[in-house]
């Protein structure tokens, strides 16, 4: 076990609920330091003085039960839609019943395991450009590693699922991206004050910009694919011939572009984050690096990594667990009480703000023993067999689960299994980066990790 073994939450939470503005400032300046200290030790914690506005719930069971057995009376949030419909518009992230059933059961088939394993050798191709790069920089190279595996992973979403972007339009979704989820936490806080949409914040341009300028290269996109004609198989060529079931007619362009935007930004951030944060332990605890080589090689000799290989991976599987239980790449899921509920013993009157804090959840003192150790034994099949489902939930969990988890998945250790072939990552001794919820888990300041090719 390695002598950097704790990860404690670097995030501060706040010691007791604070009042609304400190409270506020806090959210904005990163969400998971609003979060009182009792979210990570006790199931249900509530918010507000004369009446619960906010409950942040970490209990298994009463997640179950929000995220599954009743979800109809525990929907998504007009919060999730007023911050990420300017940009994905009405696509498989805020789409609600009827659309929302039409577009998963459209997509589902590319994410089969059997269609997935095809793109093992693609992936490949990515990884195995980035460890070029890194060679021909030379050994202990200061290196962006956040910045590299957006890269990366954005490269492996154009060539697979979503194909025929090209470079330049890759730089301007991306470029958008950053924009748009920068000063996110403020919309959020508007959206709390249920001040209107229209009204000014910082950054507020910036997001609105960001949204027009990244649907509009989705659009040349399906513009350039109708035009090239809609065969193949991908979510484009899906898309472009799908009819809705009632009707019999297309989907309309609109919602084409809602779900490629969705697909462009959230197929490739999720699993750029969980290898971010995974190079990160790594480069923290050398030894792992050596044991997870150790079983790669193993398996893979001299010879390249196959769709074979990965199922033969069971310890870089759980290491890739243990690194998004301390830093789950999406580190918290909203809902809504539709009725009057009580929840955990908590009377909430409609409509409470539901956060489920997967961050806290993934540290919870009643759920894990000694929860900011890196251990990945916690995911030997004996131990997980013990733990209900909803403990550990990186990529949510019930009807609603993202609906790209196994590839995100398959992704990641295939990527990480083919850098630590070719490549070893250290820490600068410095630079012990906080976690900033912005959608997605980022590391403050970035990633700066040193890499040397071996």
């Amino acid at each position: 076990m390695t002598t950097a073994a704790l990860y404690p939450p670097t995030a501060t939470p706040s010691a007791r609920a604070l009042p609304l503005l400190p409270f506020l400032a806090r959210f904005i300046r990163n969400p998971l330091r609003s979060l009182p200290r009792a979210v990570y030790d006790q199931p249900v914690v509530t918010y507000g003085r004369k009446r619960p506005l906010v409950a942040w719930v970490t209990d298994p069971a009463l997640i179950e039960r929000i995220l599954l057995s009743d979800a109809e009376n525990f929907p998504k949030t007009r919060l999730d839609r007023r911050v990420l419909k300017p940009i994905v518009g009405e696509g498989l992230l805020t789409a609600e019943g009827e659309s929302w059933r039409w577009q998963r059961k459209l997509a589902s088939p590319l994410f089969r395991r059997s269609e997935l394993l095809n793109y093992v050798p693609v992936i490949l191709e990515a990884a195995q450009q980035r460890t070029a790069i890194w060679r021909a920089g030379g050994a202990n190279r200061l290196t962006a590693i956040d910045n590299d595996m957006t890269e990366t992973t954005f490269s492996v979403i154009t060539r697979t699922i979503l194909a025929g972007i090209d470079e330049s339009e890759a730089d301007a979704i991306k470029e958008a991206a950053r924009a748009y989820l920068d000063p996110i936490t403020w919309e959020v806080a508007a959206s709390l004050l249920m001040i209107p949409e229209t009204a000014w914040h910082p950054g507020k341009r910036r997001m609105r910009q960001a949204a027009v300028r990244s649907r509009a290269v989705v659009a040349r996109l399906l513009e350039k694919r109708r035009h090239a004609g809609s065969a193949g198989d991908d979510l484009v060529a899906r898309l472009i011939t799908a009819r809705d079931p009632d009707t019999g007619l297309p989907m309309p362009d609109d919602m084409i572009v809602d779900n490629l935007t969705t697909f462009l930004l959230a197929g490739h951030e999720t699993t750029a984050k969980a290898l971010t944060w995974s190079l990160y332990l790594l480069a923290r605890a050398p030894e792992w690096q050596d044991r997870l080589r150790e079983e790669i090689r193993g398996v893979t000799g001299s010879g390249a990594i196959t769709a074979e290989t990965i199922a033969q991976l069971p310890l870089t599987a759980r290491f890739l667990k243990e690194s998004m239980r301390l830093y789950p790449p999406v580190p918290v899921i909203t809902r809504v009480t539709s009725d009057d509920v009580d929840i955990g013993g908590k009377h909430l009157p409609k409509p409470t703000l539901i956060v489920i804090p997967i961050f806290a959840l993934h540290r919870h003192k009643l759920l894990w023993s000694d929860p900011d150790r890196f251990d990945p034994d916690r995911f030997l099949p004996e131990n997980e067999a013990k733990r209900p489902r909803t403990q550990f939930m990186p990529f949510g969990y019930g009807p609603r689960i993202c609906i790209g988890s196994a590839f995100a998945n398959l992704e990641a250790i295939t990527l990480l299994a083919e850098f630590l072939r070719t490549t070893s990552f250290a820490w600068d001794g410095r630079h012990a980066p906080e976690p900033i919820s912005r959608v997605t888990l980022r590391p403050k300041g970035g990633m700066p990790l040193l890499v040397s090719p071996l």
